[in-house]
């Protein structure tokens, strides 16, 4: 029987805050099989960059995970002590940042850091890892790779930093590669590019993908499946083309909303009124309800769980329903009722 290439059951995740004890992921579970590309959404403080960092085991100091089992390749990390989890993490999974210079040592040429893996982790010899750097460099599309080699990251432009980061996740052949949004700061011919090589990878290669953003443009462009967070949970979960033309969550759809299209035009974007509630409090009933458009009294009692209602998984007690109240409601600009 095949196991997925990376499992998560009911996760959950605690921070240390100075305003109390913050309960950052509240019970999430994913699948993703070899060669797959997942998507997670959601605003800024939803729990994407989180949730990676507690499968990777890169949390910061006042975060923990206090309950749930994270499978990679069908070994459980929580029955690994820490060098031995650190080893697998590190064989089976390639992580591309946000922010590539910051990713990047600034005192070593950029070619000896694509060369550092192999020749430290997988034992090859210098001038192996010097040719697989190269290799790798052409790979992503870096030209005049045998010249950049010796270049330091401040010589290089913002799209050919990012090239070099990916390489580096790929220098130890990883199966699972973790992104999280690493072409928000590039401009879009460079992130094009950035998402073309990625694809290619995941179809060539068969490299499984999990790419965190905010962007639901890249999600479409890359992903198969998508996960949309908010609060900390998955709210809605499904293929990306299913989502995206039949959401069954009032976030989810809000969200898609609230995206620029560019075959029609408006004077102002639609935008989501409220903010995300405070997780070091306890949340009662839908987390989503004091700014959702379909909110009912069930909803602000009892929090529903993701599930199976007829489309993608939903957790929305009116998944049905609810774009039936869109008829009664008018929706401005800026999120309100009228």
């Amino acid at each position: 029987m095949t196991h997925p290439l990376l499992s998560v059951r009911d996760l959950h995740v605690e921070i240390d805050t100075p305003r109390g004890l913050l309960k950052a992921i509240r019970g999430i579970s994913l699948d993703l099989n070899a060669g797959d590309s997942l998507g997670i959404v959601g605003e800024s403080g939803s729990g994407k960059s989180i949730t990676l960092k507690a499968i990777l085991g890169l949390l910061p100091k006042n975060a923990r995970v206090t309950s749930g089992e994270i499978f990679l390749d069908g070994v459980s990390l929580n029955s690994l002590n820490a060098p031995k989890r650190a080893e697998l993490l590190a064989e089976k999974i390639g992580i591309v940042f946000q922010d590539a210079i910051a990713a990047l040592n600034p005192v070593m040429t950029v070619g000896n850091q694509i060369a550092e893996v192999p020749r430290r982790r997988l034992g090859w010899s210098k001038e192996k890892s010097h040719q697989r750097a190269i290799e790798l460099m052409e790979l992503v599309g870096i030209p005049e790779a045998e010249a950049r080699f010796h270049v330091y990251p401040h010589q290089l432009s913002g799209g050919l930093r990012q090239r070099v980061a990916i390489a580096i996740a790929l220098s130890g052949n990883p199966q699972l590669i973790f992104c999280d949004e690493p072409t928000t700061a590039l401009d879009v011919t460079i992130q094009a590019q950035v998402l073309r090589l990625l694809m290619d990878l995941r179809l060539k290669e068969k490299t499984g993908i999990v790419f965190v953003t905010h962007d639901l443009a890249v999600v479409n462009e890359i992903c198969e499946d998508i996960n949309v967070m908010y609060a900390g949970r998955f709210v809605e979960s499904g293929g990306v083309q299913e989502c995206f033309q039949n959401p069954s969550h009032p976030y989810a759809y809000s969200l898609l909303k609230s995206a620029p299209d560019m075959e029609h035009q408006v004077e102002r974007l639609f935008s989501i009124l409220g903010e995300a509630p405070d997780l070091t409090k306890a949340v009662n009933g839908c987390p989503f309800a004091p700014r959702c458009f379909a909110v009912t009294e069930i909803c602000r009692s009892s929090e529903p769980e993701l599930r199976n209602q007829g489309g993608p998984f939903s957790a929305c007690h009116h998944s049905s329903t609810f774009k039936q109240s869109l008829g009664a409601v008018e929706l401005t600009a800026d999120g309100g009722q009228k």
